[in-house]
């Protein structure tokens, strides 16, 4: 119960900096935290300093505890993609993370070619027919879930402890994106599926070029396709 609650209130005020409903430099009291929310200030506390570590807030000497402006958050931090997902700040976060994307994604696909194990390689291909599968039956959290899967596998099995790390990202924004009810992002895209099915086969084939270009292509052709809906 103590985690569930520690977790109900760093989602609460996490989302609550990102939507602006605290705004920057506004002074964060545990004691109206404890009223508000209903929890004890060991509980506020701990949830303080968890978003204090996401460069949320900040505890300074005889200033107190402030919110910190967006340009102090870690915005590679899987739960801060989440609040932004369903903030103001989506549609920005989503161009932000593709043109991340398109420079590490073509870099982990051509090193997966090249270090990937066969089975990891194989739960690869099978996570874009999962894809497929999914699209053809139009179960769109089931796409989105195997999307995840997919880039996970690419993206750890670059074989960079570096790369790998960005794998959470990555999922988030998925999972957020599988939640989008808008009508833009309700289609599934036939196009990227097969670029996916051909990434996926590219890297078990151990063909570094073709793995750079496909997963070049994704990530282009994704973010092609978003800025003509903005």
């Amino acid at each position: 119960m103590g985690s569930g609650l520690y977790a109900h209130v760093v989602d609460v005020l996490g989302q609550a900096i990102v939507d602006g409903t605290m705004p920057t430099g506004q002074v964060v009291y545990a004691d109206q935290l404890c009223e508000q929310l209903g929890v004890s200030r060991s509980v506020v506390r701990e949830g303080m300093r968890a978003l204090s570590s996401m460069g949320l807030i900040e505890a300074r000497p005889q200033v107190g505890t402030r919110v910190l402006p967006s340009n102090r958050w870690d915005l590679l931090n899987p739960q801060v993609v989440t609040w932004r997902a369903q903030s103001s700040d989506n549609d920005d976060q989503m161009r932000e993370l593709l043109e991340f994307r398109h420079g590490i994604e073509p870099t982990a696909a051509a090193l997966a070619a090249e270090r990937i194990s066969d089975a990891d390689g194989n739960s690869l291909v099978a996570a874009a027919e999962g894809m497929k599968a999914a699209m053809a039956s139009g179960d769109r959290h089931g796409f989105f879930s195997a999307d995840a899967v997919f880039h996970r596998l690419l993206l750890q099995g670059s074989g960079n402890a570096v790369i790998a790390q960005f794998a959470d990202t990555v999922q988030a924004a998925l999972h957020s994106r599988s939640r989008d009810a808008r009508p833009e992002s309700t289609e599934l895209n036939e196009i990227s599926l097969k670029r996916h099915i051909d990434l996926a086969h590219a890297v078990r084939a151990h063909d570094q070029a073709e793995a750079e270009r496909f997963a070049r292509l994704i990530i282009e052709e994704t973010l092609r396709e978003y800025i003509s809906r903005s």
